[in-house]
């Protein structure tokens, strides 16, 4: 993604399907390929007419009505956001510089999030998330058990070494009735089967593990969660994997997921693969067992 040298070999279960970096890098090696000032977990979104649609179906989407239901047959990246309620603690695990806990502030959460970079955990407490720190998964410990409605990884336990272990730390500190929302990269989607190598989701070797829908269901059954909810999200997936092939054709970088008459050319494909159940990201929430 950002053209730095090396190859790195990603390994996959034909019994189970789950994919990983073998052999992995070092913590400190890692540290090289996420640069804070270009990857885009950390990047402000930019206002406009996009984001204000965005906010206003999220909102919808939280009333139990019957507009929430027709919203959510078009927008598939809403379920990512905890169930609606009047009001309970989230914490947002890497919450980068606070988008979207500015989001749930606003929609009556009480806010929390923790995140592993410092520039970002300072962008976010300058917009007035003061409950934000820095800290990787270990630092749920200090936080009471029992203590949240809800907890939030989107986009995150593909890149932790021990996902099983933040999935045990994170049943401790939910209500007996929280949810976990999970957000990750789907491994069996039709857009990894076709670009392969160049699945822009593949996203070597920051993604270290890489899961589908049954297996991330088997591992949260397995630390004491009943997953309530699978749905797919594809938004970005194919414009990324076809930017990576260009470049590797013409040597250039086309940006095209940044395109929007592109990505609305091919979202009527990735709408239908997420109807199929084959989109590109999972998004899976999920109780503990009572």
């Amino acid at each position: 993604m950002f053209h730095i040298p090396g190859k790195f070999s990603v390994l996959k279960c034909n019994n189970c399907s789950i994919a990983f970096l073998n052999p992995r890098p070092s913590f400190r090696e890692l540290q090289k390929y996420y640069p804070t000032k270009r990857y885009y977990a950390y990047n402000e979104n930019k206002k406009g007419f996009f984001s204000f649609i965005r906010e206003y179906l999220i909102k919808h989407y939280y009333a139990p009505t019957i507009v929430s239901k027709i919203i959510s047959v078009f927008i598939s990246n809403v379920p990512a956001m905890p169930t609606w309620k009047n009001s309970g603690k989230i914490l947002d695990v890497g919450c980068g510089t606070g988008e979207t806990l500015q989001l749930l502030k606003r929609l009556g959460w009480d806010v929390y999030g923790i995140d592993i970079d410092r520039r970002a955990i300072k962008i976010a407490r300058q917009k007035g998330l003061s409950r934000v720190e820095y800290g990787a998964y270990q630092h749920l410990s200090t936080y009471p058990d029992h203590f949240f409605d809800a907890i939030r990884l989107y986009h995150v336990i593909e890149h932790l070494d021990n996902p099983q272990e933040c999935l045990r730390i994170i049943a401790q500190k939910l209500k007996i009735d929280g949810e976990i929302i999970i957000g990750t990269p789907n491994v069996e989607s039709i857009v990894a089967r076709i670009f392969k190598h160049y699945w822009y989701n593949l996203d070597s070797p920051r993604h270290l593990i890489l899961f589908s829908a049954n297996t991330l269901r088997k591992i949260l059954k397995k630390e004491g969660y009943l997953p309530n909810e699978v749905r797919f999200c594809s938004a970005g997936g194919m414009a990324g994997s076809m930017q990576y092939v260009l470049f590797q054709i013409t040597g250039r970088t086309i940006n095209l997921i940044n395109n929007t008459l592109f990505v609305l050319l091919i979202y009527p494909f990735e709408w239908i693969f997420d109807r199929l159940k084959q989109g590109d990201i999972l998004i899976v929430r999920a109780k503990l067992y009572t």
